[in-house]
């Protein structure tokens, strides 16, 4: 009996141990006390993480064996903070990094090709042969309303460093407008998406839209070197438009690490002063005129490993499809990287999700994963949206 009753507690005590333990929080800049948006938040030791959503806010989903949290900017200092025992609310206030001033820099190369070289190094040292544990979730707006929304916990099985991937829905959701569509027209712009959830990745992976900027004889590019107090420095590459031309371009910028080459952050967006100019395609069965175009990126340096964090697209365009539908589109989606596992992976084939939008997927869930998993909050006004859709 005695041994019976040992091997009973030796196993809720393994229990306990296992179960995973859940913090949620808010980030701030010590000195502003303004919310930090986009802050890599993760536990020590493992792969697990998430980022901040734009009010600072986040949530982390962890085993219980792991004490500490490190929160990640680049503008600000690296912090581990250590968790109390059943702590499970935390404000963090992160220390803006004290950089030193700059000096006058000759470089062996011009700007251009830097950016260049830290895309092809990028590209090189991505991982292949991983699987990749996100939440994605889209948003869609039709003609300035909101129309539905998605999102899940998908698994990007990445073959190639190219970010080729085969796509596998865990889990997920769909909600839209309480009204179903009446007539044909309406059911065509309630199905239309644009972006593709199968190639989330492979979009991050490629840098594309670098390649292009990049190709272009329409931009200038400035670079700045920071140097903390730590000796860590970056470079900040600012692609700018030249000026008096009169194209759809771009504005933002890229930033890479020093040492490694390694691109760490990547913000472009169409530029305002250009977006008189942008795309206006009309051929015979299809008019598209583009006034948004936003893509943000952003990747750690994980020991010897190079991992994508987290991707965005914004893209906001007129649409007249003929005899379908006759809209302005807003999409928007954004996709973590939640954990990773390296190898290969044995995946029936024929269970690949199939379609552009997550939102085919329909309802799947076997939990409110939304509650208990590693995603990107959703803010105050999003929550307004939510409570519109069903």
């Amino acid at each position: 009996m005695k041994k019976a009753l040992t091997i009973c507690l030796l196993f809720i005590s393994f229990l306990s141990f296992a179960m995973p333990r859940v913090v949620t929080g808010t980030i701030k800049d010590a000195t502003t006390m303004l919310p930090i948006e986009s802050v890599s938040i993760s536990a020590q030791n493992s792969n697990l993480g998430t980022i901040s959503n734009s009010e600072g806010k986040f949530r982390l989903v962890f085993s219980d064996d792991l004490s500490a949290i490190q929160f990640s900017h680049l503008n600000y200092q690296v912090y581990a903070y250590v968790l109390k025992t059943g702590e499970t609310e935390v404000e963090i206030f992160l220390e803006p990094k004290s950089f030193q001033l700059n000096e006058i820099l000759v470089r062996s190369k011009p700007v251009k090709e830097l950016l260049s070289d830290a895309v092809a190094v990028s590209k090189k040292k991505l991982e292949k042969s991983i699987l990749l544990n996100t939440y994605y979730r889209e948003f869609v707006k039709v003609n300035q309303e909101y129309t539905r929304f998605s999102d899940g916990l998908l698994d990007y099985n990445v073959k190639r460093k190219s970010g080729a991937s085969d796509l596998y829905v865990k889990q997920c959701r769909a909600k839209k407008l309480t009204e179903e569509p009446t007539d044909e027209r309406a059911k065509n712009s309630e199905s239309f998406y644009l972006y593709d959830v199968r190639d989330a990745v492979e979009q991050a992976y490629n840098f594309k839209h670098l390649h292009r900027i990049l190709n272009s004889k329409s931009y200038d590019f400035e670079i700045e070197t920071k140097t903390d107090d730590k000796g860590n420095s970056i470079e900040i590459v600012t692609i700018l438009p030249k000026e008096g031309l009169e194209l759809p371009l771009y504005t933002g910028t890229v930033v890479f690490d020093v040492k490694t080459k390694l691109i760490l952050e990547i913000d472009v967006k169409m530029s305002p002063e250009h977006k008189m100019y942008a795309f206006d395609v009309n051929i015979v069965f299809l008019r598209f005129k583009m006034y948004e175009d936003g893509r943000k990126s952003s990747f750690r340096i994980d020991g010897d490993k190079y991992i994508l964090v987290y991707n965005q697209n914004k893209l906001n365009a007129y649409i007249n499809f003929k005899g379908k539908f006759d809209n302005t589109f807003e999409f928007m989606s954004d996709m973590v990287v939640s954990d990773y596992q390296e190898g290969e992976f044995d995946f029936d084939r024929s269970k690949r999700h199939k379609e552009k939008s997550l939102f085919s997927a329909g309802n799947h869930f076997t939990e409110a994963y939304w509650k208990t998993q590693n995603v990107i909050l959703l803010t105050q006004e999003e929550q307004k949206v939510l409570e519109t859709l069903h």
